[in-house]
């Protein structure tokens, strides 16, 4: 059925020129091949949005950036995601489009259940749900309560799975929809492998592949089997689950669905490995991982690093242990980085949606009395404020873990006094081999437009290290500056943020220290004498001129002592009647005169004397100090 209707909307897609018609056309074949040919689902999405562009048929482009983000879910690029579906949800709002904006909540729902937000997740669901109520929807309402079931079941509320699973299969029933009767049937079987109620569980799977298999909805079938393929590991029904891993290889093979071929092929590994066949679950593990990182499938990329971790270690094979738990953890790191960012990002979006709907609600409250207008704009701001404190939440993840720093940089303090709940300041540091570099980051501004530079910053930095493996100081600031302009360039607005930063990449094993500076300078201690090393005259970023950052070279002894900083230190001003801002000199003074204590007793004393020295007045931004000695 489904494949006569793509084959009749190609016919007719044939026949029509541009035109609303064509648009409509053209979205609705990407909508239904948008899991059999995600690729081409994504051009055939720009392809509407260009002709609804040309004609301003604005729900013509909010349904087919709705499509364009659903396709960038299933191939794992939620950012991309994330900015198409509130790019259309912002025209759905407008429009007054409420069928839009309940497929965009749905389809938002699924990036949130793949970023593990599960909260925002059931709030996505629900906003569409409400829509699908309204209007009898019968279909989209058993969709709806299927994702209910599996955020529920995720958030280890089972009692509410449970309900919402059975609830899609009434409805699945009702409306004769097996391919939705057995997605739901499926969800209460993982449910109760869940509550360890493997019997009822067995049912369940069984049951859902079974109709799968009548309707030749073969990849259901596979991800039912891939089900009840965990619960025969979880049973340690060992020779059953091999047997269907291997069937489920050889099914997503036919399919062509490599996602599942790797997914299969992992569990297949890890089962020789319960087994204790070591050569047969290094050599499928290994290919499992091969065909994940062509497709770069984290989802299985970071288990399976994890396996021939225990596999090389159950061998002795120490060397090979190390570099597998390596890739584990930077692949970990780069993924919660990213959830981190993106999570960041969702702040922001929603932020411009509340503000945009609080405008509206205000406006058309003005005939109302005055109070009540009062108490939605304070509730709002509860909200916002919210958002900020959990945004905090995020920036803080971003930051190196104390027990790092205190590994690689023994003896250092930190001060870090952000002006607001979010900084725009940061720190950074990463360890490539016998280097450690650390920076002090100052990203344009304070508070959230701060704290959302300075996510792309530090995005900027890791990749320079990770992706384009640089550990000179000025070629990281170099290829820094070129990703934060190409960040900012596609955006539609004129920004011209950016970072200032003072980066030093210290070799510990030759004592060798290179340092670069965009705008903020180095001061080096040796001999009771502190010395400031100039930076560039230029911050990353939009510049109106460009040149090659420098880079400096020293050789440190032992007792020597860096001192890296922003300007919010420096540019306070103080709390009595003249208000004198501190100057770099005062800052440079006041570090020679804490010389005779130790580092820690440094920092504290910093604290001490800015939280003085303001004496009740504002703090005027962010302040980062850091210092470390040799």
């Amino acid at each position: 059925m489904v494949n006569n209707n793509i084959a009749l909307l190609k016919t007719k897609l044939s026949f029509l020129s541009a035109s609303i018609e064509k648009v409509d056309v053209i979205n609705h074949l990407a909508f239904e091949i948008r899991n059999t040919d995600t690729q081409r689902a994504i051009l055939l999405s720009k392809e509407a949005k260009e002709i609804s562009t040309i004609l301003n048929y604005l729900n013509g482009i909010g349904t087919a950036l709705s499509n364009e983000g659903f396709c960038y879910v299933q191939i794992t690029n939620y950012e991309l995601a994330l900015e198409k579906l509130f790019e259309a949800l912002k025209i759905f709002e407008v429009q007054k489009n409420e069928l839009g904006i309940a497929q965009v909540n749905y389809n938002l729902s699924l990036v949130y259940f793949r970023l593990s937000d599960f909260n925002n997740g059931i709030d996505s669901t629900t906003k569409a749900l409400s829509y699908y109520q309204k209007n009898n929807d019968k279909n989209e309402m058993a969709r709806c309560y299927f994702q209910m079931g599996f955020l529920y079941n995720s958030l280890n509320d089972c009692t509410s799975g449970i309900e919402y699973f059975k609830l899609g299969i009434d409805l699945s029933r009702e409306t004769n929809n097996k391919a939705s009767e057995a997605s739901s049937i499926m969800g209460l079987g993982q449910v109760y492998l869940n509550l360890k109620e493997y019997d009822k569980s067995r049912t369940y799977l069984l049951e859902s592949m079974a109709i799968r298999k009548q309707i030749n909805d073969w990849r259901g079938y596979a991800a039912a089997m891939n089900a009840y393929m965990i619960l025969c590991i979880e049973t340690q029904q060992f020779e059953e689950a091999k047997e269907i891993s291997i069937k489920g290889i050889k099914l997503c093979t036919k399919l062509g669905d490599k996602m599942g071929i790797s997914r299969f092929m992992l569990d297949l590994g890890k089962i020789y490995f319960h087994q204790n066949n070591i050569i047969e679950a290094e050599k499928i593990i290994n290919e499992a991982l091969a065909i994940a990182e062509k497709i770069n499938l984290k989802l299985v990329l970071v288990p399976a690093y994890l396996a021939l971790y225990d596999i090389y270690l159950s061998k002795g094979d120490f060397e090979n242990a190390l570099k597998n738990y390596k890739q584990f953890h930077n692949i970990n790191e780069e993924i919660s980085n990213r959830n981190a960012v993106l999570k960041a990002k969702t702040i922001l979006y929603l932020s411009k949606i509340e503000n945009a709907q609080q405008e509206l609600e205000i406006n058309r409250l003005k005939n109302i009395e005055l109070k009540n207008a009062f108490d939605e704009i304070k509730n709002k701001n509860k909200e916002i404020t919210d958002s900020i404190n959990y945004a905090k939440k995020i920036q803080a993840a971003i930051l190196p873990a104390p027990n790092l720093v205190k590994q690689y940089l023994e003896n250092t303090f930190i001060l870090y006094k952000p002006k607001d709940i979010v900084s725009g300041d940061f720190y950074w540091m990463e360890v490539v081999n016998d280097l450690v570099l650390f920076a002090a980051c100052d990203a344009t501004g304070h508070g959230v437009p701060g704290a959302m530079v300075s996510l792309v910053c530090h995005n900027a930095l890791n990749r320079a290290v990770k992706e384009f493996c640089l550990t000179q100081p000025a070629a990281i600031l170099n290829k820094t500056a070129e990703i934060v302009i190409g960040n900012f360039k596609n955006d539609q607005e004129d920004i011209k943020d950016g970072m200032d930063i003072s980066l030093c990449a210290y070799n510990f094993k030759t004592k060798k220290l290179q340092w670069a500076g965009a705008n903020n300078p180095l001061w080096f201690l040796q001999n009771g004498e502190l010395v400031e090393t100039k930076a560039d005259k230029q911050s990353i970023g939009i510049n109106m001129y460009t040149k090659p950052f420098t880079n400096h070279t020293f050789t440190l002894n032992n007792g020597d002592t860096i001192y890296l900083f922003t300007d919010g230190f420096a540019d306070q001003f103080s709390g009595d009647k003249q208000q004198k801002k501190l100057t770099k000199k005062g800052f440079k003074d006041l570090i020679l005169t804490f010389q005779n204590k130790s580092l820690e007793e440094q920092g504290i004393e910093l604290d001490k004397f800015i939280t003085e020295y303001k004496k009740g007045l504002e703090q005027i931004d962010d302040i980062l100090v850091m210092g470390i000695k040799v």
